[in-house]
């Protein structure tokens, strides 16, 4: 049969060895594992970011609204156009053809 001599500086060095490769491809793992995440709460803060532009700019114009004042005409306007409401005196025409 065959004998394997163990030496101890040898047998010391392939543990080194060893211990050092696993903890490399660790290492790497974890490193892989930490750009990806990085990278998607960098485009999460992307779209946080231009979430909070579009905002910005909608509290601008409600503010320009407020300090120019809200008229009569100005209420009439949205409830037509947003609402889809009538004046109690307006006629409603429904286009049947259309359907």
């Amino acid at each position: 049969m065959f004998k394997f001599k163990t030496n101890g500086k040898r047998f010391k060095k392939l543990v080194f060895r060893l211990f050092f490769v696993v903890f490399a491809v660790w290492l790497v793992f974890n490193l892989v594992g930490v750009q990806t995440s990085i990278s998607k709460k960098s485009h999460e803060l992307d779209a946080l970011r231009e979430k909070v532009k579009t905002q910005t700019k909608k509290n601008e114009l409600l503010q320009q609204q407020l300090d120019f004042g809200i008229t009569d005409e100005y209420i009439a306007r949205v409830a037509r156009e947003k609402l889809n409401l009538v004046s109690p005196l307006e006629r409603v025409f429904i286009d049947v053809a259309k359907e």
